[in-house]
């Protein structure tokens, strides 16, 4: 995959973040109380977790979260094929997994430490 296949998250999707920082503002404006559009600890006799559990159950925040998980898969996945350009196996073109790729890499660093510790 090359890099230019994987795009920033545009500022729409990252939603939790400037949620979060809302919140806190609007908290320490209110003396450390949330009680802003509503939302707090009394407010409609939900608990935090129920109030997380239904904006988590919404199609904008599972699609955005959707996004954020693939950009993150996907630059998991473009280091680990960076790190396999770099270890030398026989044929150089050999599929390895994840787990291999990560063990042949410990294999050649200590293989490399002991080059130049002799």
């Amino acid at each position: 995959m090359e890099r230019e296949a994987l795009l920033p998250i545009p500022a729409c999707c990252n939603l939790s973040l400037q949620n979060r920082r809302r919140d806190r503002e609007n908290s320490m404006a209110n003396g450390g109380h949330n009680i802003t559009n509503g939302v707090g600890p009394t407010s409609g006799g939900l608990s935090r977790e129920e109030r997380r559990r239904r904006r988590r159950a919404t199609q904008k925040y599972r699609t955005a979260h959707a996004t954020r998980e693939r950009v993150r898969v996907e630059a998991f996945n473009l280091a680990f094929s960076e790190l396999r350009k770099l270890l030398p196996t026989l044929p150089p073109d050999k599929k390895l997994s994840k787990i291999e790729i990560l063990r042949l890499a410990i294999c050649y660093i200590a293989y490399l430490n002991h080059v130049l510790e002799a």
